[in-house]
């Protein structure tokens, strides 16, 4: 039996042994080849997710780049476009001096413009002032010359005593002086041409007897903050 039993399996291995044997070589070339198949997809598909998110990278640098390149580039060319605008309206307000000035009292020309040129106060002084000095009773109402904002409301200096000084729309300013203590207007108020904004005192103290001080100073400045003549924006004429 035992015998008959080795016989059987030496004929089985000599006739199907070998196919057995290549199955078995087939199977394990087979794994082989699927584990190495598999292990080389999932290194290419690494390697593509790898690549992926290097390019989204570079794109998203990309676009910072091109907005931290372009909105800075923009925000110059708004700012620059804004300073030129200003410029030119610094520029069209510094040569616009076409303001219609209205008399801010009536009363006849006591001194007409002379600046820089002294004056002379006395037989021993000479002083340097401005504007034009317009002869008005004490009380008399002063007006704004045009529409604009109050500047400036206080003691100016001994040839102005207290004066009221208005900035017009186009850069130019008046400034009324001589006037009584109790103003009508303060600083940042916006008046209109004619508005009453004090009356004509006795303010100033530098002129002797010989000098009647019942008067308006009036001054006109240009966009550029430079005196000129008020006699260019007023009708007044000298007392005959």
């Amino acid at each position: 039996m035992d015998k008959n039993y080795k016989q059987k399996v030496k004929d089985f291995f000599r006739k199907e042994g070998f196919y057995v044997v290549l199955f078995i070589c087939l199977c394990i070339v087979t794994t082989v080849a699927t584990i190495a198949f598999k292990k080389a997809n999932t290194s290419e598909s690494k390697s593509e997710v790898a690549d992926q998110k290097q390019e989204i990278t570079l794109n998203v640098d990309d676009k910072d780049k091109d907005v931290s390149s372009q909105v800075p580039n923009a925000e110059r060319v708004e700012n620059t476009q804004k300073n030129q605008e200003n410029k030119d309206a610094t520029k069209a307000v510094m040569t616009n001096n076409n303001v219609k000035f209205k008399n801010p009292t009536e009363g006849a020309l006591l001194r007409g413009y002379t600046y820089p040129k002294p004056v002379k106060i006395n037989d021993k002084e000479l002083r340097t002032i401005s504007g034009i000095d317009v002869q008005a009773k004490v009380g008399s109402d002063v007006k704004a010359a045009a529409d604009g904002v109050v500047e400036n409301v206080g003691q100016g200096d001994v040839q102005e005593g207290i004066a009221i000084l208005i900035k017009h729309a186009n850069g130019m300013k008046t400034k009324y002086c001589n006037l009584d203590s109790k103003t009508l207007v303060k600083q940042g108020d916006k008046v209109t041409g004619g508005t009453v904004i004090g009356k004509v005192g006795t303010s100033v103290k530098i002129f002797g007897d010989n000098y009647n001080k019942e008067y308006l100073n009036i001054q006109v400045f240009n966009a550029n903050n430079e005196q000129v003549d008020p006699l260019k924006y007023f009708s007044y004429k000298s007392k005959q």
